[in-house]
C-alpha cells in the first residue's frame, strides 16, 4: 500500500499485484458475491447490502486490471 503522506520515520510500501488480488478476493468473500454479481448490482444502482456497496467502492476499478 502507498502511504498518503510520508512522515518522518515511516515506511512507504506500495501494493503489488499479489496484494491487490488478495484485496479483491477478500472484498468479494466479505460481500458474499462474485465480481459479476457485484458489478450487476452496481450497474443497477441497487446493492443488496452495505458490504456489497463497500466492496464495489473498494474494488470496482481494480478487478480485471490486475494480472
Amino acid at each position: 500500500m502507498t502511504a498518503i503522506a510520508e512522515r518522518p520515520g515511516s515506511d512507504v510500501t506500495q501494493a503489488d499485484a499479489t496484494d491487490l488480488e488478495e484485496a479483491i478476493k477478500n472484498a468479494l468473500e466479505h460481500a458474499g458475491l462474485t465480481f459479476d454479481e457485484l458489478a450487476a448490482q452496481a450497474q443497477a444502482g441497487d446493492f443488496e447490502s452495505t458490504r456489497a456497496r463497500l466492496a464495489w467502492v473498494a474494488i470496482g476499478d481494480l478487478h480485471g486490471g490486475v494480472r
